[in-house]
């Protein structure tokens, strides 16, 4: 039996049910999200005062790693909070299942990073393709890169709308990085990108895990 094709995204539904899910669950979501912003934030700090190529190299290496672990719960509550009613486990329960979303991520970041270093189709296309990776993995404890495969075949024929969803999603963070360019990476840039940023992950990680509902249903 061929495999389910996924429904249509409804692009302006998923919108706005990001905005819903953010707004019902902003306490839970800040948090962990203030955790994940603190990582870019803190290797930002470090490249200000060292400017070494070998320790900043390893600072951003060290910074996909524990934002792959700060990343783990605001997955978690961005799924509930695009699932009213969900009972899942709590994203700390399994911790083999933890490090292997911490794996897959650093994977993620990296392909995405050098994707777009090298020429920007392959980033874009890393993104349309493997974006629902956390949720995959935080609902179904899906084994590590097999997320990345359940990713695949979820996105297939929604990607160009997870792209458009994406592309609102990266656009929350403009106020961020605005705030880092005019503060020209000084502590109170840096300060600013943390604090705009915070916001701009919970409402694009709770938009994300819309877009993962919308396509497959709650498993049992």
């Amino acid at each position: 039996m061929p495999p389910r094709k996924p429904p249509p995204l409804p692009v302006g539904r998923v919108l706005a049910g990001g905005v819903t899910g953010f707004r019902k669950h902003a306490n839970r979501l800040l948090i962990h999200s203030s955790y994940l912003m603190s990582v870019p934030a803190l290797v930002l700090l470090v490249r200000q005062a060292n400017d070494g190529y070998w320790l900043n190299l390893l600072m951003w290496l060290l910074g996909m790693v524990l934002g792959g672990y700060a990343a783990w719960p605001l997955s978690g509550t961005a799924l509930g909070a695009a699932t009213p009613g969900w009972s899942g486990r709590s994203p700390g329960e399994d911790w083999w299942v933890r490090d292997g979303f911490v794996r897959t991520s650093v994977t993620f970041f990296l392909t995405v990073a050098v994707g777009t270093v090298f020429l920007v189709v392959p980033g874009i296309m890393v993104l349309m393709i493997y974006s629902l990776y956390p949720f995959a993995i935080v609902e179904r404890r899906a084994a590590g890169f097999g997320a990345l495969a359940l990713s695949s075949e979820m996105s297939r024929g929604n990607r160009i709308r997870l792209l458009r969803v994406m592309v609102v999603c990266l656009a929350f963070f403009a106020p961020a990085v605005a705030a880092l360019y005019l503060g020209n990476g000084s502590i109170w840039g840096v300060a600013g990108f943390w604090m705009l940023g915070i916001p701009a992950a919970a409402a694009g990680f709770t938009t994300m895990a819309v877009a993962y509902r919308s396509i497959t249903p709650p498993s049992i």
